[in-house]
């Protein structure tokens, strides 16, 4: 699989087979190409747990579950069923229930393998950068999740990130780190789960198209792709 193949085809994955495992070595690879993703000036502002243990796994799904409800439990049904017109009704239906109850975020428990990511805000050992560099080192901690959500896409591992468990209250975040040790200058972003697909996801979300979504020089001054700029 090449990499544009791996762009077009990923998909977020949270129906895992229980019980299922994925092999150590692929664990190790999809780990291995998230060193590679680029951070400013290459400081690698980035760790990793990687959580097996039910228990750990069933806390992350507790949690993300409890903020998601309260996050979608109080919007109208049309709010995001709208967005989801290309999955048929009486899946749509059930997809919007787990939004609301937040079980559709659990994933965490059945996924086999779990990857806390976590970044920091002040990993630098400049001191004439500003304190706080935490955009570009969220930038750089999503692209390595990026990089490992294309290898699990060309190794055949199902993937999602959940970052229920660790968004919406700041106690929640130091309940997180607390019960896994994460030391303080540390932040988890995201639960990257992994497993083996339920089921295979061929149809995914149209996009907008590029020159919805791109303009030329400056704002508001539509790109047109080369094909039809004569």
């Amino acid at each position: 699989m090449d990499v544009f193949e791996a762009m077009y085809t990923r998909r977020s994955i949270r129906q895992f087979k229980v019980g299922e495992k994925i092999p150590e070595w692929k664990i190790e690879k999809i780990l291995d190409v998230a060193r590679h993703a680029p951070s400013p000036e290459n400081v690698q502002a980035w760790k990793y747990i990687v959580i097996r243990d039910q228990k750990s796994k069933e806390l992350l799904a507790d949690l993300a579950q409890e903020t998601s409800s309260g996050a979608f439990g109080m919007s109208r049904f049309e709010m995001p069923a709208d967005r989801l017109w290309y999955v048929p009704p009486p899946a749509r239906v059930d997809t919007v229930e787990g939004m609301f109850d937040g079980s559709l975020f659990r994933y965490p428990e059945t996924s086999d393998t779990v990857i806390l990511c976590c970044y920091s805000d002040h990993y630098y050992d400049l001191p004439t950068i500003p304190g706080s560099i935490k955009e570009i080192n969220i930038a750089a901690m999503s692209m390595a999740v990026q990089n490992m959500w294309l290898a699990c896409t060309a190794l055949g591992v199902g993937a999602g990130w959940d970052s229920f468990p660790v968004i919406g209250d700041e106690r929640r975040r130091e309940l997180v780190s607390d019960y896994f040790g994460i030391p303080k200058g540390w932040t988890p972003l995201t639960a990257f789960c992994l497993g083996v697909p339920l089921y295979a996801r061929v149809l995914g979300p149209t996009r907008y198209p590029m020159e919805g979504v791109t303009f030329r020089e400056a704002w508001g001054i539509p790109y047109i792709r080369s094909e039809l700029r004569r």
